[in-house]
């Protein structure tokens, strides 16, 4: 059933992207296509705001990819952030930042098991780091105050500029 209210920051949704079409089209430009998110999976809330009743959303997945996680473009989440049901089970997941996307509230709904809605959000410091591998996947890492601990050590005469 879809949403009735607005989504907050954080929160962790249903999202049913739809399938591929089957028998495939040649050239498909009505569906979903290989390589693109697919099927009814979690999402994280971005911003629940947006103009003509969309939602930004960041898709939820159980295949992790090192190289995404290395460059920082997928966020891995703790299996204890989600509660089992009976359609999720525990594993490790990722929020893939590369795939943000926004999807009318229509595709979204909360997470039930047994018909019951299970409220979840993602603690602050998990969406802060999925919005930052959103920056980084959108190439605009310029944006990013550098990290403390990689900044380069000031130089000598640096305070009298």
């Amino acid at each position: 059933m879809a949403l009735t209210y607005t989504p907050k920051v954080g929160e962790v949704l249903e999202c049913d992207f739809g399938d591929f079409v089957q028998p495939p089209l040649k050239p498909v430009y009505n569906g979903l296509m290989t390589p693109e998110i697919r099927k009814r999976r979690m999402v994280v809330v971005l911003n629940g705001r947006l103009p003509n009743g969309c939602t930004m959303v960041v898709p939820i997945s159980s295949s992790g990819n090192p190289n995404a996680v290395q460059r920082g473009m997928h966020v891995f989440l703790d299996p204890a952030l989600f509660t089992i049901t009976s359609f999720y089970d525990k594993r490790n997941r990722w929020a893939l930042a590369e795939c943000i996307t926004h999807v009318s509230k229509d595709r979204l709904s909360q997470i039930k098991d047994r018909g019951a809605p299970i409220p979840t959000f993602l603690p602050r410091d998990k969406v802060i780091a999925i919005q930052k591998a959103v920056i980084k996947a959108i190439a605009a890492s310029v944006l990013l105050a550098p990290d403390p601990a990689t900044a380069p050590a000031p130089m000598a005469g640096d305070d009298k500029l």
